[in-house]
């Protein structure tokens, strides 16, 4: 794994007790349900999906595509760095009265350096309808990387990459160029040497313009049907005189027909 990566797993192990308690957290996970649910139709998820639409939810933390696209789903599989993210991930989905079969979370990284480590190459774990990113792209090492990974994973002809993240800061903020955000722990948290490492070595991006998605997703072969919005309501990261304002964009594109 890399040195981002470890880093990224060091961190949400950390954090994973309190990932779901922090108000500021919650509100964001609201916020990210809200436009996801609101953005069903311009997603691709057709009226009469349920049942039939397979997700991938990756970095998936404890879930917040998830508890966003769920409704509208018939099977969810999770992958993230963090076992204990992916512990919490299936505590709250059978507390929540889903199946494994319904959603289940497993420790894995599609961005490993064979691509297949983990043992992440049965059918179940191929052929998706919707693979998506909730506020994880910024921690990985190389975006153009995964977005190929993850285009590998859906479905030729149909299936949907959808990546939810930050665009950069205004170059007037105070904090541009200075300080990476991260979305799933308190400012009280950030205490302790190990914590304020993982956090610093964890973040590889301040953020991506549409034009930078659009690059992207095409460089992956996912670039048809491409679209990228962004959210009126800036996301608020942490809390108190510590409190930064972030805004959020969601992109999405096609993977294209498989070549004869």
């Amino acid at each position: 794994m890399s040195t981002a990566g470890e880093a990224s797993r060091d961190l949400f192990n950390l954090f994973s007790a309190q990932y779901d308690l922090v108000p500021w957290n919650q509100h964001l996970t609201a916020q990210i349900r809200t436009a996801l649910q609101n953005r069903k139709d311009w997603i691709g998820i057709p009226d009469n999906s349920l049942g039939n639409v397979k997700l991938l939810d990756y970095a998936c933390g404890t879930g917040a595509i998830t508890k966003a696209l769920g409704p509208y789903v018939g099977s969810i599989k999770g992958i993230d760095v963090s076992d204990q993210m992916v512990e919490r991930y299936n505590e709250a989905a059978r507390a929540s009265g889903l199946s494994p079969e319904q959603a289940h979370a497993v420790i894995g990284n599609l961005l490993a350096e064979d691509g297949i480590r983990d043992g992440l190459v049965t059918p179940e774990y191929s052929d998706f309808d919707i693979a998506a990113v909730g506020l994880g792209f910024h921690h990985f090492d190389s975006p153009s990387l995964a977005l190929r990974r993850l285009t590998e994973r859906l479905r030729p002809g149909s299936g949907v990459l959808l990546i939810i993240d930050f665009l950069p800061p205004k170059e007037n903020a105070s904090t541009a160029g200075h300080h990476h955000e991260h979305h799933g722990a308190s400012s009280q948290h950030h205490h302790g040497a190990h914590k304020h490492e993982a956090h610093a070595h964890s973040v590889t991006s301040t953020g991506f313009t549409e034009a930078d998605m659009q690059r992207l997703y095409e460089e992956a072969g996912a670039g048809a049907d491409f679209g990228y919005e962004v959210l009126d309501e800036p996301a608020v990261l942490g809390e108190g005189d510590g409190a930064r304002q972030r805004q959020l964009f969601i992109a999405k594109g096609k993977r294209a027909s498989a070549k004869l």
